[in-house]
């Protein structure tokens, strides 16, 4: 499966604009007129969201003052990369721009670190799992739907290359309980969750009902880290009112530490896939 570091060039060449900025002193509001765009736009360009040309970068460059010609041409490298288009989401067509940077950023990560409320991670589910879920937000449109489901089996296709991230999930009980499509589809889907614990690369620990309440109970969320040290790790924010990235250095701590907190308070990895294959049986009984 082809992927694409440009979501990451992207990122990286935005963190060294916003930290030139940030030492030459000056806002978005007076950066802007430089390049007759508004402060919105800048922010987008500094958080990866969006690229630049070669001309505006170069004008940012000298209004920041960057004399460095090896520094200066190694931004105007990244800026040229983070251009260049490719990676197997091209053949579905236009994305969202969250989802879009979700599947780069996934394609991209070294490890992938997060908690699931009430469904089974996308990156574990089986076709008919996804299907029944995907449905039920696009009952009428059957094209669409199969659209999703492909790109979510194929996301999950990082999962089983050479190489793979490592991806460790922390999953409320709840979510091997509800029966998504039926009890039959649920119980396939618990049987291929306990096989995929038994992959090196992945690690999933269910946080029993036994235990109560606990931190981050209103809301999923990844905490992602990349291969590369430039690269700022991510913590992606998942709800009904859309996604958040956020990649501030505090909020990556703190998400990291709710994590580790959930990690101790649910079962071991063994233990978890005990209790997942005893709702699966559990469920073969009403097949």
């Amino acid at each position: 499966m082809a992927t694409s570091g440009t979501s990451l060039r992207r990122r990286r060449l935005g963190v060294a604009l916003r930290e030139l900025r940030e030492r030459a002193g000056m806002t978005h509001q007076q950066v802007g007129p430089a390049l007759d765009c508004s402060p919105s736009k800048l922010s987008r360009i500094e958080n990866g969201e969006v690229g630049v040309r070669r001309s505006d970068l170069l004008v940012l460059l000298d209004l920041y003052g960057l004399d460095d010609a090896g520094q200066r041409e190694e931004l105007i490298e990244l800026a040229r990369e983070s251009k260049r288009r490719g990676g197997w989401w091209l053949q579905y067509g236009e994305l969202t721009h969250p989802y879009l940077k979700l599947i780069q950023l996934e394609s991209e990560a070294a490890s992938i670190r997060g908690n699931e409320l009430t469904l089974i991670p996308g990156l574990l589910q089986t076709e008919d799992y996804a299907r029944a879920l995907i449905r039920t937000a696009s009952p009428d449109e059957d094209e669409e739907v199969e659209r999703r489901v492909g790109i979510r089996l194929t996301r999950q296709e990082i999962l089983y290359r050479p190489n793979p991230p490592e991806f460790w999930v922390v999953l409320d009980e709840a979510a091997l309980h509800r029966h998504i499509g039926g009890v039959a589809t649920m119980k396939d889907q618990l049987d291929a969750l306990a096989a995929a614990c038994e992959r090196p690369n992945i690690t999933v620990q269910v946080l029993p009902f036994e235990h109560g309440e606990y931190e981050a109970m209103t809301g999923t969320f990844r905490v992602m880290r990349f291969p590369d040290h430039r690269d700022p790790d991510t913590v992606y924010l998942e709800g009904f009112g859309g996604t958040v990235y956020l990649d501030d250095t505090r909020d990556i701590a703190r998400y990291s530490l709710v994590f580790d907190h959930l990690c101790a308070a649910a079962l071991s990895p063994q233990l978890s896939r005990q209790r997942i294959l005893a709702v699966a049986q559990s469920l073969a009984e009403h097949v």
